[in-house]
């Protein structure tokens, strides 16, 4: 009995290790090399063969083909990427899994404690990020090597364990019915540790324990293809009608893939053993994974679009409501770099739906427009529509801050949480005027040539303010705070020469106080949205305004 329980401890011990091993080989990835990651991905295109080789990267770079397909929903989800590019992508995550069974290959196992030791300590010292993340890399890459050694001495006893081998021999490929068997039992373990990665290392650590024999190992590879589309599959949950079918077609991939290497099984064999793997299980496990992928997804990248039409006609488009305003997706979160960039994009739409507020505000005053207005109807709609797009921003963002992200990004989210604030401040000042251009209405008032002269110059020279810090927002220029400060100034100055001509004119000339109470607000109102467009130049450039 205590011997079992050895085993268990040990297998167990090392399964674990494993895992947080590839966890953290995969955060020191993202953070090394997240700008990459993100270049990669806005690289996308229309063509199939761009979009696979794009999942082939980003996967190496993730260490994981589960977040790469889950991001990839996350993006359909959003609308930032389309079934074709996320069908051609999701190929290429399936290769790039691949990569984990050649790092296997190297078998260095009885270096990964010192590997993850050594990590551990430059980490622990280290007070540069970037150092810091190399230890963690460093220190994952340890931690799966030492985590695989120890599965393998916990699965050696189990040789001259007779009731063991008699167990392990009972589930060994002899034929067709067999290799499906094995295969669902690779499926199941799959989904159920969510890590193909997991799997594949039990497998090799069967094989070269002689636990299993290599067609048994082979089938393993087939199955756990199949359970780690299951993590995808959860990830489409609540996810539109699209990014389901992205999901459905992941795992469509891999079922078919086994369905038609059954007839040729034993050729496949034959053929990994030709091409190196006939001598190291080890090896032959990992060319066994990497055959398997190329070829399915050389077999399914011409049916691409063929396979969008079949998903279009078993799935057909649903009326969806979520109740969103934003593309913020959850799933995108584990990749704070991406996750970041859709913040900034829902910034940009914040910014548009200002310009267009202040537009509308332009034409209700120039034309007079009263409440029944379909334009000045839609002011209403977009500003409540940017106060839902703030409580969902800071929702988001709020769960990014909980990660475990490098400075600069961390600094990014507070920025955006910031500038979302101030967005949503200037939309209440521009409908305060839009307001207020109605109680002049149903009041029987309207403002005067050099009145309406007076609003007309001060908005124009705050949608250029506006235009001005976007742009260097958008272009990530932080150099603004001296153009920021001239044009302020030159806003403040026309508001009080603008306001002091108004309360010369209440002396000398008979105006209605409503009208010129009226008209003050509206100044002042301009002069707010002034302030928080300079708040906005401060985040952008990190500095305070002298």
């Amino acid at each position: 009995m205590t011997g079992i329980v050895d085993i268990l401890f040990k297998v167990l011990g090392g399964l674990g290790i494993f895992l947080y091993g590839m966890e953290s080989m995969s955060e020191g990835m993202k953070k090394l090399a997240g700008e990459k990651l993100k270049k990669i991905i806005s690289a996308l295109t229309t063509n199939r063969v761009m979009a696979l080789l794009i999942g082939v990267i980003a996967t190496v770079i993730v260490q994981s083909s589960s977040v790469t397909t889950v991001m990839v929903i996350g993006f359909v989800n959003a609308q930032l990427m389309n079934l074709s590019q996320a069908l051609g992508v999701i190929l290429g995550a399936k290769i790039g899994t691949t990569v984990t069974g050649w790092v296997l290959v190297l078998n260095i196992g009885k270096y990964g404690l010192p590997m993850a030791g050594l990590g551990a300590i430059i980490n622990l010292l280290s007070k540069d990020n970037k150092r810091k993340n190399q230890a963690i890399l460093l220190m994952g890459i340890g931690m799966i090597f030492f985590g695989l050694e120890l599965m393998s001495e916990g699965f050696r006893p189990l040789r001259t364990m007779p009731e063991f081998v008699e167990l392990f021999q009972r589930v060994q490929v002899t034929g067709l019915g067999s290799i499906l068997a094995v295969a669902a039992v690779g499926a199941i373990l799959t989904a159920i540790v969510q890590s193909s990665s997991a799997t594949l290392g039990i497998t090799i650590s069967l094989v070269s324990q002689g636990l299993v024999n290599s067609h048994t190992g082979l089938a393993l590879v087939l199955g756990l293809n199949v359970g780690t589309t299951i993590t995808a599959f959860l990830a489409s949950i609540g996810a539109k009608q699209n990014a389901k079918k992205a999901a459905y077609a992941h795992t469509i991939i891999s079922v078919v893939g086994i369905l038609w290497i059954l007839p040729l099984f034993n050729y496949y064999d034959l053929l990994i053993k030709a091409l190196g793997g006939g001598e190291n299980p080890v090896k032959y496990i990992a060319i066994a994974h990497t055959v398997f992928n190329v070829v399915n997804a050389m077999f399914f990248l011409p049916l691409i679009n063929p396979m969008i039409k079949f998903l279009h006609k078993v799935s057909p488009e649903e009326t969806e409501v979520n109740g969103k305003v934003t593309h913020m997706d959850s799933r995108i979160l584990e990749t704070p770099v991406l996750a970041l960039d859709l913040g900034k994009n829902e910034i940009m739409s914040l910014d548009r739906d200002v310009r267009d507020m202040l537009t509308g505000l332009r034409e209700a005053i120039g034309k007079n427009m009263d409440n029944t207005n379909i334009r000045v109807k839609g002011l209403f709609e977009k500003e409540e529509k940017i106060d839902l797009v703030q409580k969902e921003m800071f929702r988001y963002l709020r769960e990014l801050l909980k990660k475990d992200m490098i400075d600069t990004n961390v600094d990014e989210a507070r920025n955006q949480l910031a500038l979302v604030d101030e967005y949503e401040s200037l939309s209440d000042y521009v409908l305060a005027n839009v307001k207020l251009h109605l109680k002049l209405r149903e009041n029987g008032l309207v403002l005067n040539g050099n009145k309406k002269k007076s609003i007309y110059n001060l908005q124009d020279e705050i949608e250029e303010f506006l235009g001005l810090v976007i742009e260097s927002y958008r272009l990530n220029e932080k150099n603004i705070m001296i153009e920021s400060v001239n044009r302020g100034n030159n806003i403040t100055i026309n508001y009080k020469k603008f306001r002091d001509e108004h309360i010369t004119r209440m002396i000398e000339e008979d105006i209605d106080p409503l009208l010129s109470s009226i008209y003050m607000e509206m100044l002042s109102n301009y002069r707010k949205i002034k302030n928080h467009t300079y708040h906005i130049a401060e985040v952008i450039s990190g500095e305070k305004a002298i």
